[in-house]
């Protein structure tokens, strides 16, 4: 007698935990929503794509031009165009996985791909932040904190002093300022005397902005960005945030976050890899001098 399936067989359709498209939907989600440093720096990606070859991106650098004087009835002399060149490799594969046993599904709560799909998607992008902060560790130019720590409003003025005097554009809206969360605080302090020049997100109707990207407001017309990247340890000479221009590093994604997953009959569970393929370099870094590290002084 042939017997007969009792109950409702577990298809694409009616078990929406480990449908591919959903996971990678939600990991790109989250770790898009939570990188910082990706969007402030030069942006390579476009060059070699996810059917890039090679594993090295040559970015051009231009040197400095002058203008020459003209006397009448001489010739006009010709200088040899002089380039240097930054190798940005990309060498960078990250990856986070994780595997999830049958029965943690079938005693989960409902929300159980949204917890792990956030979880995912921010661990990498904790790590490309950190690995392009690492490179702007190497900016050569910095500004003490006054006493305490504090940033004030001399101190800040001081670095975009700095800036200019290396003709970095720092009001071309394309320089940004990412301090950790213990100067954030300073900024916001009254006492410190540079509050009144803060501006934050939500008081001009920007706050949602700041969840997508962690840019908390602008100062001096400088877009902040807090973020845990920046140590928060305050001992003497670390690092609690840094101002820089766009064009002070570089990165490029040769393939985004990519989402695989298959059933382990041993483990009698699914597994489930997310993993990119990247690479960060500061420009020029012998002379790295389009920004400036704030730094502690106790």
């Amino acid at each position: 007698m042939a017997k007969h399936y009792q109950g409702s067989p577990v298809t694409n359709t009616t078990d929406q935990h480990f449908i591919p498209e959903i996971w990678s939907e939600g990991i790109y989600k989250f770790f898009e929503r939570k990188t910082v440093f990706r969007g402030l720096i030069e942006d390579y990606s476009a060059l070699v794509g996810s059917k890039g070859f090679g594993d090295v991106v040559h970015v051009p650098e231009i040197s400095l031009i002058s203008a020459s004087d003209k006397s009448a009835g001489s010739d006009v002399s010709y200088d040899a165009t002089a380039t240097t060149e930054t190798q940005l490799s990309l060498n960078k594969h990250k990856y986070v996985a994780k595997l999830f046993e049958d029965i943690t599904l079938i005693q989960a709560e409902a929300d159980l791909v949204e917890k792990y799909t956030r979880m995912m998607g921010e661990a990498l992008a904790r790590q490309v932040d950190a690995d392009i902060w690492s490179e702007l560790d190497g900016l050569n130019q910095s500004q003490a904190l006054s006493a305490d720590d504090t940033l004030t409003a001399a101190v800040f003025e001081s670095a975009l002093a700095t800036l200019g005097e290396n003709d970095v554009p720092y009001m071309d809206g394309e320089c940004a300022m990412v301090v950790n969360p213990t100067l954030f605080a300073d900024i916001l302090n009254p006492s410190a005397g540079i509050a009144q020049y803060f501006i934050r997100n939500d008081a001009v109707g920007e706050g949602n902005r700041g969840l997508r990207s962690g840019m908390v407001g602008s100062l001096y017309g400088i877009d902040v960005y807090m973020s845990n990247t920046v140590s928060t340890a305050g001992t003497s000479s670390t690092i609690a945030g840094a101002i820089f221009h766009k064009s002070a590093a570089v990165c490029a994604i040769q393939s985004d976050v990519r989402v695989q997953s298959e059933y382990s009959i041993d483990a009698l569970g699914t597994k489930i890899v997310a993993d990119m393929l990247y690479g960060a370099k500061l420009l020029d870094d012998s002379d790295n001098k389009k920004g400036v590290k704030f730094t502690n002084v106790d």
